[in-house]
């Protein structure tokens, strides 16, 4: 077995040093299906997903090619080593070691390499069409499944767990958005991906997974106002889409719950039959005796009370089983591991890696910020182009949404890719910007002068496409 998998590592690597771009993207679906082959192939989805990413790394190498790490890349090594280092005084550092290898292996390797290997618009554009193909053949692939997988109060998934299932589904849902709003009229894409779009939610509502039904809501309006550096006079100036959009959505909203409540099963059914069920994990009574409560705020008070327990260095990678255990008996799985986060990922950097870690991770969510700033700035061009900004910066945006109240840090993937790919983006536009502006400023210079005598520097190429 052990000859086997050298075996296909080996080739893998080999197919990385032709395509390093593609088998880096590739780690995407076999993060989301290598894990339903374990009787054919005895590996994770983590791991597999970890061995096309350092494959995609070393074909790069072999390629001759350097790297470059900017801030946020070297942020998120600093956050790796500081989880390391954090193990020497966890009280749980068996859960603390797997968190710290899938952090070190795979969502390391996600963020710093993947704006140098995918490095121009080529590349980019083959990693969103793998990416779009994945979730294609996710939404589908539950429908072939039947959704047979049920979980506690009968919300049903298939291929992951009701929480990574709700929020794969609810990219599937961003993408299609995306698809119907910036493809031109008559592309018969956008038919398809209104019906995928149809599709996705319903699964979604089925999986009962309200925090990624806020997170659409949230995206589509953040991508609405990245799209339009004018958007507020269009709602001014445009008062009838405005209306129309309110009553299709009051009428949606009105309607849904009528035509869910004959699919989906009552225990998911009355998730959403009010605000207050909606909101049900917080509400005024288990935010004011959230030590006796069973829901998130029991996740998110115990994760702030161990913070301020111990500030400068926390409580190490998995330490916060101490602080939940306080409140709350923990149930120890088979493996005979003791998993227990805060189903958010500050929190989580905060109350295990202390002040540093919660410093490190807002530095992070800053300069992520900021380069969101500058892609709207430059969010001009080709039609192409700008579907390739705003799909980098919606998967950024949902995945951080989704982070706020997801699993443990190593599993929020949509988060890691989409910061990757918003890394990308940066570096692409950003670059083609600087070369095109270089370009101007040198013909300018050029027609300042009527002999002529000076020309554009040899080697300096006028193109706009990296």
């Amino acid at each position: 077995m052990i000859v086997g998998g050298s075996v296909l590592f080996g080739l893998l690597v080999l197919f990385a040093w032709r395509w390093p771009e593609i088998c880096f993207a590739l780690g995407f679906p076999a993060y989301i299906f290598l894990g339903q082959l374990k009787q054919l192939l005895p590996v994770s989805n983590s791991a597999g997903a970890a061995l096309f990413l350092i494959a995609a790394v070393i074909g790069t190498v072999m390629q001759g090619r350097k790297f470059h790490f900017g801030h946020c890349e070297k942020l998120i090594i600093g956050l790796a080593l500081l989880m390391a280092l954090s193990l020497s005084y966890s009280s749980n550092p068996t859960y603390g070691r797997d968190k710290t290898i899938l952090f070190c292996f795979m969502v390391v390797p996600l963020i710093i390499f993947l704006p140098n290997i995918i490095a121009n618009i080529k590349s980019l554009q083959v990693a969103v069409f793998i990416i779009v193909l994945t979730l294609v053949i996710y939404v589908f692939a539950s429908v072939l499944l039947r959704l047979q997988m049920s979980s506690i109060e009968g919300r049903i998934s298939a291929l992951f767990g009701v929480i990574q299932a709700g929020q794969f589904l609810g990219l599937g849902v961003i993408i299609s958005w995306l698809y119907i709003n910036l493809r031109r009229r008559g592309d018969p894409r956008r038919i398809f991906f209104f019906y995928l779009s149809l599709l996705s939610a319903l699964l979604l509502f089925m999986t009962g997974t309200r925090v990624a039904i806020l997170a659409i809501v949230v995206t589509m309006l953040f991508t609405y106002w990245f799209m339009h550096i004018d958007w507020l006079k269009r709602i001014i100036n445009q008062p009838h889409k405005t209306y129309i959009t309110i009553v299709l959505g009051a009428l949606i909203l009105l309607t849904s719950s009528f035509a869910l409540k004959r699919t989906l099963p009552e225990g998911v059914y009355s998730r959403y039959t009010s605000i207050e069920h909606f909101f049900s994990n917080f509400t005024p009574d288990k935010i004011r005796y959230w030590q006796d409560s069973r829901s998130r705020t029991l996740n998110y008070f115990s994760a702030v009370e161990g913070f301020l327990s111990n500030p400068l260095r926390g409580l190490g990678a998995g330490g916060y089983v101490d602080a939940l255990g306080k409140y709350h008996r923990i149930r120890i799985l088979t493996d005979g591991i003791v998993r227990a986060y805060p189903h958010n990922v500050v929190l989580e950097f905060a109350v295990e890696q202390g002040i540093l870690g919660l410093v490190l991770i807002f530095c992070v969510l800053y300069l992520n910020l900021k380069i969101i700033l500058r892609l709207r700035k430059l969010y001009h061009g080709k039609l192409q182009d700008r579907f390739l900004i705003c799909f980098c910066v919606s998967i950024y945006v949902y995945g951080l949404c989704v982070s706020m109240t997801s699993l443990d840090i190593p599993r929020m993937m949509i988060l890691w890719w989409g910061m990757g790919l918003l890394l990308a983006a940066d570096k692409i536009y950003a670059k083609r910007e600087s070369n095109s502006s270089h370009c101007q400023r040198m013909q300018n210079h050029k027609y300042s002068y009527f002999s002529g005598d000076i020309g554009i520097a040899k080697g300096i190429s006028c193109n706009s496409n990296v």
